[in-house]
C-alpha cells in the first residue's frame, strides 16, 4: 500500500497570462524518518529530486492566449528529453502538439552515463501543472457559473455538463494573477 503524498506548495506568478511555478525545495516534503519498512526509505527518484534543489526555482508552466503551453526548466535539467512535455500534456489534458518544448541547452558538468536530471524535476513539474490546472478550472467556474466539481478539462478545453466549452487559451488571462500567490496542491501517487 502506498502512503498518501503530503500537500505540495506551488505558485501562481504575477503575469498577464497564467504562469504556474514550483520550487523543488518548497514543494518537496520534509525528509521522512527512516523506518524498518523498505517502502518508507528514500528511493532513487527522491534522492535525484533532492539533488535538483539548487536550480528548481526556474521550473514554470505558462498557458498562452493561443492555447499553447510552454515551460521552463533549469538549463542542467533538460537535455532533449520530452518527459516534462508529456507530464504537462497529461496533467493539463492538452494534445501533446500544444506543448512547446524549449530548445535543448548544454548540460554543463553532466557526466556521461549519469542518471538523467529530468527525473529530479518530475515532482515540481507536476506541482506547477496542478496549480495551473486548478487556476484554469477556477477561472472556467467563474465564467460559466458552474462549480469546479461540474467541470472537465479535456483536449485543451474546460467543458461543463451543459456542453459549454472554454479553451484554455481563452482562460489564460482570467486565470492569471496580478501578484504572486502561494497555492497548496495535492498530487496523486504515480
Amino acid at each position: 500500500m502506498t502512503a498518501p503524498l503530503p500537500p505540495f506548495l506551488g505558485y501562481v506568478l504575477a503575469a498577464p497570462v497564467l504562469v504556474a511555478a514550483a520550487e523543488l525545495s518548497a514543494a518537496y516534503p520534509a525528509a521522512r524518518t527512516p523506518s524498518p519498512d523498505v517502502a518508507g526509505l528514500l528511493g532513487l527518484g527522491e534522492i535525484m529530486t533532492a539533488a535538483a534543489l539548487p536550480g528548481a526555482a526556474l521550473i514554470s508552466v505558462e498557458v498562452g492566449p493561443d492555447g499553447t503551453v510552454s515551460f521552463t526548466l533549469p538549463p542542467d535539467r533538460y537535455d532533449r528529453d520530452t518527459s516534462a512535455a508529456e507530464l504537462i500534456a497529461d496533467g493539463l489534458s492538452v494534445p501533446r502538439r500544444r506543448v512547446r518544448v524549449p530548445p535543448p541547452r548544454p548540460a554543463a558538468g553532466r557526466a556521461r552515463g549519469a542518471p538523467h536530471p529530468a527525473v529530479g524535476t518530475r515532482t515540481p513539474v507536476r506541482v506547477a501543472v496542478a496549480v495551473a490546472r486548478r487556476r484554469l478550472l477556477e477561472a472556467a467556474s467563474a465564467a460559466l457559473g458552474t462549480p469546479v466539481a461540474g467541470l472537465r478539462l479535456t483536449a485543451g478545453a474546460v467543458t461543463d455538463r451543459a456542453g459549454r466549452r472554454l479553451d484554455i487559451g481563452a482562460l489564460a488571462a482570467t486565470a492569471a494573477s496580478t501578484s504572486t500567490i502561494a497555492v497548496t496542491v495535492d498530487l496523486t501517487s504515480r
